[in-house]
């Protein structure tokens, strides 16, 4: 039988009923979409013959409306919302929480105990002085003191008598007072105990002396055991791929180590739920907008408000929008992949466990790649020559947009958001600088010495040099790149002279980036030349820099 609870169900205030069962419902699975989660919760209670209030304590209340749902021979009343419903403490603990709770007990048994001794200590050392200010006052004699007697021979006695008594009780002071202060530390030690355990306890947050939950009338016509599913979407749960790139600049292996991250609100535990994790959202638009007739109509023309007038037009303007505006209200697989047209799920193999924290990292699986490594050089704008490693996606399915980690030769060398990688599609990284090859840019054009700039009202030329250095023991190959100017206009004629002469012109559809290919030898470095000349009509600025 399954039942929705209606968002105008009863809210009731009770307390249990001397029938009433009082339960709690756990997460045993879950999908978790990008921005939110379909929850499935389970119990199992016995129900004795009869009619019965089955009373589910959930976290925070059941603001979701959960659907309510069993597979037993038993008749479900309508779920109903119920607040402050009390129970004794800790019985609906968990099994960790029952061990934190009873942690908590044997550390406030420790510190009574310490208390005790305290206490006793205490008594001691009251004792002794006590003993102390008697042995004082006989020794001072007087009105209040002992009658000294005539025999000087006993006198040496007595007097002998109260020091020796005197010494002996100084000491049983001053070891109780050693004793004190240790035990003084030790209580300090058992109440930090105390406060840790505590903590704990927290952490896992039990439920307290009173619950809020939904209340479902159960009949069974004799004593059944009965599973009850309650389902419900959660708002503060989302989920994110996130990952890590591996490259062996030697070999030229790639390798992808992807995880996701689940972000849990609410504070609720999840303890082994089985998970799966999909990319698609079930709140975006299920129908097409409400498509409506938009005539055209004219009218007489209106005439051009003034400056004050167009003013006066937007304050009015202003002020009705603001009156009519209303407030409102890794080495081993760990899941299994599907897909639905554009979407991705993935199941999660192992059970899920989010703590205090509300957050995890999971790890999915690792995924290879086969590489071209260049070594990229775009002296215009860097001092050195970059490492990218170009590949297909052949793992016959899309890699998701994320935050990554790139590694290279086992060093983290940066992290950037990456864009989609569909099955089948080609991609280039980047994995940091190579900085024995040197890169330098200049305007040769301003050197002293050189023709200058020549410029007059409609032409312009210009000069300008760069060169890349391998200063490393090994030969390397380099990969050139730079952006020539060209024009779209026919008015305006561009002439370009490289030296040497590029490999490929055009790179990648790009218009006027040109490429050389080359190969450096050790300590080698190579120079490049770029001379431009532009012309143009009269009256017109040239709109271009090196």
């Amino acid at each position: 039988m399954r039942f929705p609870v209606s968002a105008l169900a009863l809210i009731a205030a009770t307390a249990a009923h001397a029938d009433d069962i009082v339960t709690r419902a756990d997460i045993a699975r879950a999908t978790v979409y990008i921005g939110a989660a379909e929850i499935s919760r389970t119990t199992t209670i016995t129900v004795p013959a009869g009619t019965h209030r089955v009373i589910v304590a959930l976290p925070g209340g059941s603001a979701e409306a959960p659907q309510v749902s069993t597979g037993a021979d038993v008749v479900l009343g309508v779920p109903n919302e119920v607040f402050g419903v009390p129970v004794a403490e800790g019985a609906l603990d968990t099994a960790a929480q029952a061990r934190a709770r009873d942690a908590v007990d044997a550390a406030r048994e420790a510190v009574q105990t310490a208390e005790d001794r305290i206490a006793r200590a205490d008594a001691r050392i009251r004792g002794a002085t006590l003993q102390i200010a008697y042995l004082e006052a006989l020794a001072r004699g007087g009105e209040n003191g002992a009658e000294m007697p005539d025999d000087p021979n006993d006198l040496a006695i007595y007097l002998g008598a109260i020091g020796t008594e005197s010494a002996r009780v100084g000491e049983d002071l001053q070891e109780a007072l050693v004793a004190r202060r240790d035990l003084t530390d030790d209580l300090d030690a058992r109440q930090t105990d105390l406060r840790s355990a505590e903590q704990r306890l927290a952490a896992l947050r039990p439920f307290g002396t009173t619950v809020n939950g939904l209340a479902i009338e159960v009949t069974a016509a004799a004593e059944t055991t009965l599973d009850l599913t309650l389902e419900h979407f959660a708002q503060d749960v989302a989920w994110s791929p996130s990952y890590e790139w591996h490259l062996d600049s030697e070999t030229g292996e790639l390798s992808l180590d992807r995880f996701i991250s689940l972000s849990v609100g609410g504070g609720e535990f999840w303890q082994n739920v089985a998970v799966t994790f999909s990319t698609s959202d079930p709140f975006r638009q299920r129908e097409p907008s409400e498509l409506l007739p938009r005539p055209a109509r004219i009218h007489e023309p209106r005439p051009q408000p003034t400056l004050r007038g167009a003013a006066d037009m937007s304050s009015a303007a202003l002020s009705a929008d603001v009156v009519a505006m209303e407030p409102v209200g890794i080495a081993e697989e760990t899941s299994e992949v599907s897909f639905l047209g554009l979407e991705v799920s993935y199941t999660y193999n192992a059970p899920v466990v989010v703590g205090a924290t509300g957050q995890t990292i999971l790890p999915l699986d690792s995924l290879e790649f086969e590489t071209e490594l260049t070594n990229r050089a775009v002296p215009r704008d860097d001092l050195t020559a970059f490492l990218v490693a170009e590949f297909e996606n052949d793992s016959g399915e899309p890699i998701l947009p994320g935050e990554a980690l790139f590694f290279r030769d086992g060093g983290l060398i940066g992290n950037e958001w990456i864009r989609m990688i569909s099955a089948g599609a080609s991609e280039e990284l980047a994995f940091g600088p190579v900085d024995h090859l040197r890169l330098t840019w200049q305007d040769l054009s301003l050197d002293e010495g050189d023709r200058g700039i020549f410029v007059q009202t409609n032409t312009q030329e210009r000069r300008v040099g760069f060169t890349v250095e391998n200063t490393s023991d090994n030969p390397e190959d380099v990969s050139v790149l730079y952006a020539t100017p060209f024009a779209e206009q026919e008015d305006l004629d561009v002439d370009v002279m490289l030296t040497p002469q590029p490999t490929a012109r055009d790179v990648d559809d790009l218009r006027g980036v040109v490429a050389w290919d080359i190969t450096l030898a050790p300590g080698e470095t190579r120079d490049f030349r770029m001379d431009v000349s532009f012309d143009w009509p009269e009256g017109l600025v040239l709109n271009w820099r090196p």
